[in-house]
């Protein structure tokens, strides 16, 4: 039996986890793999209809995973599966589905602690959340998470909590910011990515949310004016558990999403196009933060380039 820590969760399980750090034995979620199933031919994922506190994902060639209540989550191998590649779907949808059934916010993000205070950086596959994060990692700032954040709305003001020291990294753009590919670790041949481990450079504790940055090839200023409440929620929604994974969102999810379009501004930025753009890009947001951090009531304008 393996024991790890991530989102403030003891986690049990029967299979290793590399990414997550080792803990002392507790079980707020347990995972345990059962024997091989039929094989799976269609990729789907079923969230039941009573509060969501139930979900079902299939992917052929690898595995049902079903999570109860954020609590425990059951491996029910396809016959042909490679179990070595179990972990980066734990680690990332399963963990993100527990966080959520347990009644947090989760979003699409990569989250950086600036000024004392959280920033997020949103947007679909390949925008640059994790490049982002290691760049402001690069100029002193401390991880709390990597592509999926567990936000706290229950809290005075929401509040990211910390998932686990590492960030996913195209090993071009993390020896393009300064970091040596002796650093990162191959998580599986399936993957382009790999693992650039931070527990230097990570943050142990939830921080209150500052901003939300959308990366956008389309935007054509490195930081814009914070978008309206209503073209905030329609991104949070676009950009959150479950209706990123294309399941239907409930009354609950879109209240969360107008609860946080109303207290977090959300800034759309020009995301990069070329690894040399990386630096100043990150340069901006991090002076963008900075000033933004103090007075949340302070209306920011336009930077341009």
């Amino acid at each position: 039996m393996h024991y790890y820590l991530a989102y403030n969760l003891r986690i049990q399980s029967e299979i290793v986890l590399p990414e997550l750090p080792a803990a002392a034995p507790g079980a707020d979620l347990v995972i345990t793999v059962e024997r091989p199933g039929c094989l799976i031919e269609t990729r789907s994922i079923e969230f039941s209809e009573t509060g969501g506190k139930a979900a079902v994902f299939s992917f052929p060639g690898v595995a049902r995973f079903t999570m109860r209540g954020g609590r425990e989550l059951k491996i029910t191998p396809d016959p042909r599966a490679d179990e070595s590649i179990f972990g980066l779907y734990v680690q990332g949808m399963m963990l993100a589905s527990a966080m959520q059934q347990r009644g947090f916010f989760v979003l699409h993000a990569s989250v950086v602690r600036v000024g004392g205070r959280a920033i997020a950086f949103m947007g679909p596959i390949g925008a640059g959340k994790s490049t982002f994060a290691s760049a402001l990692r690069a100029r002193g700032h401390s991880i709390l998470a990597d592509d999926n954040a567990a936000i706290d709305l229950r809290a005075p003001a929401p509040e990211v909590l910390p998932a686990f020291p590492n960030l996913k990294m195209y090993p071009e753009v993390a020896e393009s910011l300064g970091y040596r590919r002796l650093t990162l670790r191959p998580m599986h041949a399936s993957q382009v990515k790999q693992a650039q481990p931070v527990a230097s450079g990570f943050w142990p504790t939830p921080l209150p949310v500052s901003c939300v940055y959308l990366l956008d090839r389309e935007t054509h200023a490195s930081v814009c004016s914070a978008l309206s409440p209503v073209q905030a929620v329609v991104e949070l929604v676009r950009h959150s558990v479950p209706t990123r994974w294309a399941v239907a969102s409930n009354g609950r999810h879109l209240q969360m999403c107008g609860q946080l379009a109303k207290t977090v501004p959300i800034f759309p930025v020009r995301t990069f196009t070329s690894l040399e753009e990386i630096p100043g890009i990150a340069e901006g947001i991090e002076e963008h933060a900075l000033r933004l951090a103090p007075d949340m009531d302070g209306q920011v304008l336009c930077m341009a380039n």
